[in-house]
């Protein structure tokens, strides 16, 4: 059964089972916060684990977009029934074309010790600053996972339970549905985004979804590129990646990302445990509700694909109608154009042979025999 999502975030739901689900669910009521609802993920006292992602989603990067998908959809597989928010510095306050409706909860005007108290584990897989600063002031006793972290500061690293650094967007199978990434290279081909036949790729543009910039990336022959993400996300495709090379083969990598997930989740259940709850304590219906809402946005993300596909097709049925008749306007510009100058021709032949005519009536010959010319003309009549 799938469960609509309540009307806004935070109000009593009447739709699901019961009608249990209430605000404290969804989200908890902050007072002078925009809108006055956060995402925020209360403690976990039902039973029911809570990661926090900290990403930079709210950037427009491929990177930026996949690593914070990647790793919570893999936790999902490995955490059934967790909850898993994503956050980034500026969060929905700064919604962008690259991040395709991904709402994240902003980490700008929280205490790191609300952040802590959140959460049962957090994940940073951005290089950002700021969020790098704030994770290395969290509790202690907060474990902190940073997850494919370049130049990760001494301090962070230092009270990090472990640091993982296996790229993410090597595993892309649970983000992302390969098999409609040929159809998306079409419906960019037909609006006219991509050329026809082979193309190279430098990095995809970022005022599109990140799916659309993985399709791009797929159609191309070769990509060249110096971000370790994209070219991860290469070796996902399987499309030869000039620039940023990876560390080892493809399959050791994948191995060694899935081994590092794994240790994360255990950790997760571990410190779970550890706060005085029992894992077999969990609310299975809430479990079920979240799965229930997961594949509800999944569906809604299919959807939205097959009613993009409808509207391609007549958009571009559109485009090539208005290059039909721009072909044609040229055409009649080209046929005007010449049609004005012969008739400029035959205007200057006209005033030529107007003149020579007057010339000729204006000589002496044709002024003296005009009366015996009339005279005859009449005799003839």
């Amino acid at each position: 059964m799938v469960v609509p999502f309540p009307r806004r975030v935070g109000d009593v739901t009447r739709d699901t089972p019961n009608g249990l689900t209430r605000m404290a669910e969804y989200g908890r009521y902050r007072k002078g916060s925009p809108g006055g609802y956060s995402l925020a993920v209360p403690a976990p006292r039902t039973g029911v684990g809570a990661v926090a992602i900290w990403t930079a989603a709210d950037q427009p990067g491929l990177g930026d977009q996949l690593l914070g998908r990647v790793i919570q959809q893999e936790l999902l597989a490995r955490l059934p029934g967790w909850r898993m928010t994503l956050c980034s510095p500026d969060g929905w306050r700064r919604p962008a074309v690259a991040d395709g409706g991904l709402v994240t909860e902003p980490l700008r005007d929280r205490s790191p010790e609300e952040l802590a108290g959140s959460a049962t584990l957090t994940i940073v897989c951005s290089a950002d600053p700021f969020t790098l600063d704030l994770a290395a002031r969290l509790d202690p006793a907060h474990p902190v996972v940073p997850f494919a972290v370049a130049d990760l500061p001494p301090e962070l690293a230092a009270r990090a339970a472990f640091v993982a650094v296996a790229d993410p967007a090597l595993l892309l199978d649970r983000v992302v549905d390969r098999d409609t990434l040929p159809t998306r290279v079409a419906q960019l081909r037909q609006l006219g985004e991509l050329p026809d036949g082979d193309y190279d790729s430098t990095e995809p543009p970022a005022n599109v979804v990140f799916e659309d910039r993985l399709a791009i990336l797929s159609g191309a022959t070769s990509v060249t590129t110096d971000d370790p993400h994209v070219a991860a996300a290469c070796a996902w495709l399987g499309v030869s990646c000039d620039g940023a090379e990876a560390q080892g083969s493809v399959t050791e990598l994948k191995a060694e990302l899935k081994a590092e997930l794994d240790r994360v989740a255990e950790l997760a259940e571990k410190t779970l445990a550890e706060q005085g709850t029992e894992l077999s304590t969990r609310i299975s219906m809430l479990a079920q509700e979240n799965h229930a809402l997961r594949q509800s946005h999944w569906q809604l993300r299919q959807r939205m694909f097959v009613e993009r596909q409808r509207l391609a097709e007549p958009l571009a049925e559109l485009l090539r109608e208005r290059d039909d008749a721009v072909t044609e306007a040229t055409d009649l510009r080209d046929r005007n154009g010449e049609l004005a100058r012969r008739n400029e021709e035959l205007a200057a032949r006209l005033a030529h042979v107007e003149s020579e005519l007057t010339a000729w009536q204006n000589t002496k010959l044709v002024r003296w025999t005009r009366p015996l010319r009339d005279a005859y003309g009449k005799s003839r009549g």
